[in-house]
């Protein structure tokens, strides 16, 4: 009978114990609740937003670079570059010999034509298998 006893004890204690925990967490929770200052967008000013540690901050200003390219120097660098180039072309074609219009060639002999007595292609019945 005594052992029944400090047993229910035990368990009271334990039982006891976690209810008191239980409650500390609890308590603990609702006070860190009631310490945030918000908890939506909606509930800080129109300038400003609600961060993760649930207070409220300004939104940060975003200063947008403009980048203008400036593409003069080096257009003048590609043309100066295709001038140079063509009049290397044409200095090189004008060395050589002058290429004759159609009118000014002499006429093209009619070459004679050599008759081929084996036609290009055989039949299957033509070729030879040793």
């Amino acid at each position: 009978m005594g052992e029944s006893f400090k047993f229910s004890r035990k368990s009271e204690a334990a039982t006891t114990i976690l209810i008191v925990l239980i409650v500390v967490f609890f308590i603990g929770w609702l006070v860190n609740v009631g310490q945030r200052e918000c908890r939506t967008n909606k509930e800080c000013g129109s300038e400003s937003y609600c961060g993760s540690d649930f207070a409220c901050h300004q939104y940060p200003t975003i200063q947008k670079t403009i980048v203008q390219y400036n593409f003069i120097v080096p257009s003048i660098i590609m043309g100066i570059a295709i001038v140079i180039a063509a009049i290397i072309f044409n200095r090189g074609s004008k060395t050589k010999e002058e290429p004759q219009t159609i009118w000014q060639q002499a006429p093209i002999e009619a070459a004679e034509v050599e008759e081929i007595s084996e036609p290009y292609y055989k039949s299957n019945g033509d070729v030879k298998t040793p």
